[in-house]
């Protein structure tokens, strides 16, 4: 006698949605999907689709729903409906970050009371199986520290811009030939790359709630986005430049000994994990080259614990379809352990993680800023950099790009090892000397 395939109920039908129905109509994995509630009911599709429509009240009662797919894509009402339901016995599966990273600890107590599973495979990294490697393979280790570029829509507009200044490396005009920032975002929007609002991509919160759901699962406990330093690469005080790329990979200057990604990154340190967001130079020969080479919109995390060293996953960071496949693999574990008789339950820690102080820790790199090149303006910046007893180890002034009436050009300082929290010092002081502008700190990525 056949087995009844598990009753799955959709929250959303949105790009994702459509795929994830698509996935399941043959009653895939034992599942199919048998309710479908999403924010305008009027808008057309497929008459399969609309026969399936419901209130999402309704669908979280449902006798015949046993596990819900969340897909709203709204931080608040998501985890509203997750809360709900994993609070009533249902078995939740999420691709919702903010969500989760926001809710975590009332999230674990609704799947306590439902005696409910939750799934987040989709949280993180698209399509990479990071998630589950946290959560089953290095959950018997003692993890060390992570660093990811989590967020496909900053890789590729970082990758796009190197491109375009490596096709032009010599070009005597390269000021002119460069691709700014804000045109290579314009691109990514056409592609699909980035949202038509890209702020939590590019401001950095979307990385910072993905460290915050491993951070969560590889050091046990609740991390609150909110206590992670974060910076973006496009913010009011802080955004990358074409020179930036251009001093990195000039033979004249750094010659491609670095990469620059934005990464996530968490340090275990003293017993305790200190995590941060922010754009760094990745050295491209030493540890962490693999994930330097990670281009595009591609993701892809370096995890290293105790016994099993180093670790490095890559894949698609977003889309539909690495999407859909990191939902289908909770849900085809949800649904064996249903239809062998079991139940399966989330235990996960939902006390707050204690976290070191990000500031404390020792760091190098280089300050960039703008000014012009009149006299007094370095002495200026030196006198700053002693005042927070931050060391200098050189100076380089990138002439081929000059900007505004003043005819600023950027500066390269870099730096010896420094608590963090003096450099931000220096940053702080830096905006409020006259003729100083852009400035910003390049963290050479350490693990």
């Amino acid at each position: 006698m056949a087995r009844k395939a598990v009753g799955l109920g959709m929250l959303g039908y949105g790009n994702i949605g459509r795929e994830v129905f698509e996935y399941y109509r043959s009653g895939r994995d034992g599942a199919r999907v048998v309710r479908i509630a999403r924010r305008n009911m009027k808008t057309s599709a497929p008459a399969s689709v609309r026969s399936l429509y419901t209130p999402a009240r309704d669908l979280i009662r449902d006798p015949n729903v046993q596990v819900i797919i969340e897909l709203t894509g709204d931080a608040k009402q998501g985890a509203s409906y997750i809360i709900d339901a994993l609070a009533r016995g249902k078995h939740v599966v999420t691709a919702n970050k903010e969500a989760l990273a926001t809710r975590w600890p009332d999230m674990m107590a609704a799947a306590a009371k439902g005696n409910a599973s939750l799934g987040f495979e989709a949280t993180v990294g698209g399509g990479m199986p990071v998630v589950r490697t946290m959560q089953r393979h290095i959950a018997g280790d003692d993890v060390e520290g992570f660093a990811g570029i989590l967020n496909g829509t900053c890789n590729f507009i970082l990758t796009q811009m190197k491109e375009y200044i490596l096709r032009h490396l010599d070009d005597p005009q390269i000021q002119k030939r460069s691709l700014p920032l804000e045109d290579a975002l314009a691109q990514a929007q056409k592609l699909g790359y980035a949202e038509p609002d890209p702020t939590k991509d590019v401001n950095g919160f979307d990385t910072k709630f993905k460290v915050a759901i491993l951070a969560g699962l590889a050091f046990g406990g609740f991390v609150d986005p909110a206590s992670i330093a974060c910076d973006g690469i496009l913010q009011p005080d802080l955004r990358i430049m074409p020179s930036d790329l251009y001093y990195l990979h000039h033979r004249r200057y750094l010659g491609g000994k670095y990469e620059l990604k934005l990464v996530g990154v968490a340090r275990r340190l003293g017993g305790r994990p200190a995590l941060r967001v922010y754009p760094a130079f990745i050295d491209t020969s030493g540890d962490l080259a693999d994930l330097a080479t990670v281009r595009d919109s591609y993701n892809g995390i370096v995890i290293r614990s105790k016994r099993l060293g180093t670790q490095f996953i890559k894949g698609l960071g977003a889309g539909p379809r690495p999407t859909t496949i990191s939902i289908a693999s909770d849900v085809r574990e949800i649904a064996g352990a249903l239809l062998a008789g079991g139940n399966p339950t989330t235990s996960l820690g939902a006390k707050p993680a204690s976290l070191r102080d990000a500031d404390k820790l020792s760091t190098r790199g280089f300050i960039r800023s703008f000014s012009p090149d009149v006299k007094g303006v370095y002495a200026k910046k030196l006198e700053v950099l002693a005042r927070h007893k931050v060391s200098v180890q050189s100076i380089v002034n990138v002439r081929e790009f000059v900007y505004g009436a003043d005819k600023s050009m950027p500066d390269y300082i870099e730096i010896d090892a420094s608590p963090d929290g003096a450099v931000r010092d220096v940053l702080r002081d830096f905006r409020k000397l006259r003729g100083v502008r852009d400035p910003a700190y390049f963290r050479i990525l350490e693990l």
